[in-house]
């Protein structure tokens, strides 16, 4: 799989190196846009052959004339494609969803926790073998931001994964903080949560209030 858990740190720097590069005379909308741009961008990067895998995000046009959408449903979608004959004569045959890779989430909202619950809830409804949620420092409460995520987590399935990073009105900056969180493979059981993460920093325990199971790196 051409984005796993060795690179995905790599592949959403590389991202918000992208996303930075262009000047910011823009809104926080249009930074936003902007940046998940820059990652399904990567994303696409690395799963290029678009015989077999495609890449859906909001400002992609490439999949309108087989689906007729560029977002399906998520911020970013990778997926591999296969192709079913069409009921109409005479038609070329029809692209569908084979298998979803990677569903994406991105949500920059500081004062709301309901944006970001509404977010990683999409997460649970996706049937991808990987999930990704990107949420914005938080100068307080970022604890339980994670641990609030991780109870929605725990319900997903496939791996799921977190980067906490800075937010679109602040892409000059560098991304810094918190490194990639991996949330398991959706079996959480047992009892004594916590979430291992690693930081620019070293290695810290984050207790998951109210979780069943473990979240690890």
């Amino acid at each position: 799989m051409p984005v796993h858990r060795s690179n995905l740190l790599e592949v959403v720097n590389r991202a918000w190196q992208r996303a930075i590069r262009t000047p910011e005379n823009n809104t926080n909308r249009q930074r936003s846009q902007k940046w998940v741009s820059a990652l399904a961008e990567e994303f696409q990067s690395e799963y290029h052959d678009e015989e077999i895998h495609r890449v859906f995000w909001q400002r992609n046009k490439r999949n309108r004339e087989q689906f007729g959408i560029n977002e399906f449903l998520f911020d970013v979608m990778v997926c591999s494609v296969s192709q079913l004959e069409s009921l109409q004569r005479r038609s070329n045959p029809l692209d569908f969803i084979d298998q979803c890779h990677w569903q994406v989430e991105s949500e920059f909202n500081r004062e709301n926790s309901r944006a970001v619950i509404v977010d990683m809830s999409k997460l649970v409804v996706g049937s991808a073998e990987n999930k990704l949620f990107i949420a914005s420092h938080r100068s307080s409460r970022e604890r339980d931001l994670l641990n609030l995520c991780a109870r929605i987590a725990r319900r997903c399935s496939g791996n799921v994964f977190f980067r906490i990073c800075g937010t679109p009105g602040r892409l000059g900056e560098q991304s810094g903080g918190t490194g990639v969180i991996r949330v398991g493979d959706g079996r959480l059981d047992g009892d004594g949560a916590a979430i291992m993460i690693v930081t620019d920093h070293g290695r810290q325990d984050i207790g998951a209030a109210g979780c069943e199971g473990q979240i690890f790196l």
